[in-house]
């Protein structure tokens, strides 16, 4: 039976440190937890909040009326396997962090380039979470997947049902919520999947912000069109961002990052106010400047 807490602080619930409170909360510990949690959200006519690590989750409510599941379903098992690759159940609450340590230290390939990538393996495949270099997406290996329906069925799903695109899945649409996936890994050397590892991890050092409360890039990048037709060289929003002169600038607690303006930190205590009021000076001087319509990259609740 779920435990159901209520006006919960989420503070420490999102990778941005959103200060706002849950009317009703439970932790999911299990598939039959999240069917169960589904099920209560449906009987109060409420809509269901997954939050997971929270690493892309932007919450502009202080008082969340939604019924929130914090995901710690943690289940990683062997589906099948040979001398070149092993097939690997993963939960949808199973912290990314810890998934490429542990399939890095077996020699298996498939999420090494995700070194330092938060959250959980539910929010990677829901935001087709990917990385620049090299290129690659957490869902690459992706084989099948055990979702739950808005009428509380479970089905199993292929890769292409997911319709995977930049920052999208087909989850974003539906509201069907991932309980397993089973990706493909390959057998590799040990040190050198951990070389690769180390080696995105420090280029991710390097090129973001780390170690104070952010949601990761805010915005999306441009597309190949809006490239061409304001003549820029890249296809970088942080790279607007800065030219737009909005480096530094703060709104409350909330600042865009000097070292990645599609950053936006919060240095403590952030109200949700602030950070509307931020966002609204950030795509209205992108849009006076460049005539480009910043899409968000996070997920905001509001």
């Amino acid at each position: 039976m779920l435990t159901i807490q209520k006006n919960v602080d989420l503070t420490n619930m999102t990778t941005l440190k959103m200060k706002a409170v849950a009317a009703r909360l439970c932790v999911a510990k299990s598939r039959e937890d999240i069917i169960e949690a589904q099920k209560e959200a449906q009987s109060q006519n409420q809509e269901l909040l997954i939050l997971g690590g929270g690493s892309n989750t932007v919450l502009l409510q202080e008082q969340v009326d939604k019924f929130v599941v914090r995901n710690q379903y943690v289940q990683k098992k062997i589906v099948s396997e040979n001398d070149e690759y092993v097939d690997l159940s993963i939960s949808s609450g199973y912290p990314v962090g810890l998934l490429v340590n542990q399939t890095v230290k077996d020699g298996l390939s498939g999420f090494e380039y995700q070194l330092g990538l938060p959250g959980t393996v539910g929010g990677a495949i829901y935001m087709n979470s990917k990385w620049t270099k090299p290129f690659t997406y957490f869902g690459d290996n992706l084989i099948s997947a055990n979702l739950l329906t808005k009428e509380g069925t479970i089905k199993t799903v292929e890769r292409d049902y997911f319709n995977f695109a930049y920052d999208y899945s087909i989850l974003q649409d539906t509201g069907e919520i991932l309980l397993e996936a089973v990706f493909r890994m390959k057998r590799m050397d040990r040190e050198k999947l951990d070389a690769l590892a180390k080696e995105a991890f420090a280029y991710r050092k390097e090129t973001q912000p780390m170690g104070i409360a952010t949601s990761g890039c805010f915005y999306q990048n441009l597309s190949d069109e809006e490239v061409t037709r304001i003549g820029e060289s890249t296809n970088s929003a942080g790279n607007l961002i800065d030219k737009a002169g909005l480096k530094g600038v703060s709104q409350g607690s909330f600042v865009v990052s000097d070292h990645h303006a599609n950053f936006i930190l919060n240095q403590g205590g952030g109200q949700p106010e602030d950070l509307k009021k931020l966002l609204i000076k950030i795509k209205s001087t992108v849009k006076d400047k460049f005539n480009v319509e910043l899409k968000e990259e996070v997920r905001l609740i509001q």
